[in-house]
């Protein structure tokens, strides 16, 4: 047992001091706010206080996790062993708050004040102090709690811990389930009118190949997928956008017999959640719907989610899973940028900092989505897997949990997308590899 001693104890205090100690390392805590209490502890201590002589490890606190509101204020950067760091501080074993720096990450408090948005409604990454201070790519959360632990260590050799082991999980998000089929006569038509306009004769006789049966949907790969994550030994998680045709939200017909035939085989297979629309961050009776359409469709209650679009906000959104029994979200990550949006590369869960108290939902991060390299970065195939495999090594080595994210479309391998199913295979054998 470990105790931890400052004044006050706070929810904001418990929350980080649990996640980088317990969670990351599996160390037991305890807390007190009573000075003659832990300076009477025989056993392994953390004195986060400005008071002196107390014993234990000692942390100088920023006003951070003593407050109960938001505040803009500047936020210190320095430097500690080649690593950054955030708010700063002398006078500790430590040369920062690391309470305070990870709290501020993983909670995403700078996001909560940022009122900047692009054109989905988004939180902008080069509003991000990662993004400006260039870290995005270090899990720096995970590196800080490594950097308290090793101090803890040298202060209390017979410390015990239970590390987290690396883990990798394959997503799929799947936004459109097939190209041609199982689309209402309305799309059909239109979309070969928009064929014969623009001339694209050979996507035209695709169509009506795959429309008269005797050509295979393109993005129909479900049995590459299937049988590709057997042979890893790993079980993809896939995300089904389930919602009603409207703007960004343009999956298949959802009443259509072959997308219900597939949603029962993915979910026997794998593992099924959510892709809330876009529509319902504005609308959230739709959430409800959606997963309940979806639950009925597989058979089987749906606890998962990632946000269409990587579309969130603080603290609605996350609420809004919790109030509709999503267990585990998997949208922490930015369309446009690879690396770690909350400096964090294992699961925490998700702190509501206008209600000050930590929730059930667990935040799972995502590192990299195939859009990102082609689309944002517009990075060739062969460039995108080398950065794949860098991220990978990174997460295994803070012994996190490596995501990535891919749509069925991009492993159709096909139209814009031809080259790019060779760089998923590597990528997942690749990070499956690291687990054994």
């Amino acid at each position: 047992m470990l105790l931890v001693y400052s004044e006050p104890v706070t929810s904001r205090l418990r929350y980080i001091a649990r996640l980088l100690l317990g969670d990351l390392y599996g160390i037991d805590l305890s807390f007190t706010d009573n000075p003659d209490e832990f300076t009477a502890w025989q056993g392994p201590g953390i004195c986060y206080s400005e008071r002196p002589g107390l014993g234990g490890l000692r942390i100088h606190p920023a006003s951070l996790l003593a407050e109960t509101n938001l505040y803009d204020s500047p936020v210190g950067i320095d430097h500690a062993g080649g690593i950054p760091v955030l708010f700063p501080a002398a006078g500790g074993d430590l040369p920062f708050d690391v309470f305070a720096a990870s709290f501020y990450m993983v909670t995403r408090y700078e996001e909560y004040l940022n009122s900047k948005k692009d054109k989905y409604g988004r939180f902008i990454p080069s509003e991000s102090i990662t993004l400006t201070n260039g870290f995005v790519k270090q899990p720096v959360v995970n590196l800080w709690a490594g950097m308290l632990v090793r101090q803890l260590q040298k202060r209390y050799p017979g410390l015990e811990l239970r590390p987290r082991s690396y883990k990798f999980v394959s997503t799929i998000d799947i936004d459109h389930a097939y190209a041609y089929r199982n689309r209402t006569l309305f799309r059909t038509l239109g979309g070969i009118g928009r064929s014969v306009i623009r001339a694209e004769f050979s996507q035209l006789a695709e169509r009506f190949g795959v429309l008269a049966g005797v050509s295979r949907d393109p993005f129909d790969c479900y049995d590459f997928i299937r049988s590709f994550h057997r042979e890893q030994g790993i079980t993809p998680h896939y995300f089904i956008l389930f919602a009603d045709y409207g703007g960004n939200d343009n999956n298949v017909s959802l009443t259509g017999s072959s997308f219900r035939q597939l949603l029962a085989r993915l979910s026997d297979e794998a593992v099924v959640g959510i892709h809330p629309s876009l529509s319902s961050n504005r609308h959230p009776e739709r959430l409800e719907r959606e997963i309940a359409g979806l639950s009925a469709a597989t058979g089987r209650e749906i606890t998962s989610s990632r946000q269409h679009f990587l579309k969130f906000s603080f603290p609605k959104t996350f609420r809004h899973l919790v109030t509709n029994g999503i267990t585990d979200d998997y949208s922490m990550g930015y369309a446009s940028v690879i690396g770690f949006r909350a400096g964090m590369a294992s699961p925490f869960h998700f702190f509501d900092l206008f209600r000050n108290e930590v929730t059930p939902l667990l935040i799972h991060p995502v590192a990299a989505m195939d859009v990102t390299f082609r689309d944002y970065l517009h990075l060739p195939p062969a460039e995108s897997l080398d950065q794949m495999k860098q991220l990978a090594d990174t997460v295994r080595s803070v012994n996190g949990e490596f995501i990535t994210l891919w749509h069925n479309e991009s492993l159709s391998d096909t139209g814009r997308w031809k080259g790019w199913r060779k760089v998923f295979e590597e990528t997942v054998a690749y990070s499956a590899g690291l687990m054994r």
